[in-house]
């Protein structure tokens, strides 16, 4: 694999489909391989050029494993392993030397709570730098309509113009196409 990973924790799928889009949109210019963050390898190869991780934001930050536990109690979330996600990954994966990174979170689109939920995406780009990553971009963050989501009407769409454009930033030239 040549070029970019995304890693993503999803609760309720809308985490899922962003990461999606927006590895939909990197792959105008990258080779581009998706996983969720327990599937995730620990040691990334040294060709891959940008990480892009995600989360949904959960009481005010990253979900760990009280909060995954609540929201499988509270609203029947299929969380398959509360005790490991994005957090956990990111606290024991090593990274290549000079990858770029970016991050994004899910957020509700309640205005009243908007301006406090900026915490998800901030811890994930403080454990990228304290990995030694490059961030490519400032973290983007994508609206659900309630706690169990959807996504906000467009929200898939921006993430996947959110991907070009970091593979514009990446990788300047587009990949040949083979065959």
């Amino acid at each position: 694999m040549a070029g970019a990973l995304v890693v993503y924790e999803s609760v309720f799928g809308d985490a899922r489909r962003v990461a999606m889009a927006v590895a939909h949109g990197l792959c105008s210019r990258l080779e581009v391989d998706v996983a969720c963050a327990r599937e995730a390898p620990m040691l990334l190869p040294a060709d891959v050029r940008l990480l892009v991780v995600g989360v949904p934001t959960h009481a005010f930050g990253m979900p760990r494993p009280a909060t995954r536990e609540g929201a499988v109690r509270d609203h029947a979330a299929g969380v398959p392993d509360i005790t490991f996600g994005l957090h956990e990954w990111l606290d024991a994966v090593r990274l290549p030397r000079g990858i770029q990174a970016a991050a994004f979170d899910t957020r509700t689109d309640h205005p009243v709570l908007l301006t406090a939920l900026d915490h998800a995406a901030r811890t994930e780009e403080k454990l990228l730098r304290r990995l030694g990553a490059t961030l490519a971009a400032p973290a983007e963050h994508f609206l659900v309509a309630d706690v169990a989501g959807p996504l906000v009407d467009g929200e898939e769409d921006r993430a996947r113009r959110w991907g070009q454009a970091l593979a514009e930033l990446v990788a300047p030239h587009r990949i040949p196409v083979r065959g």
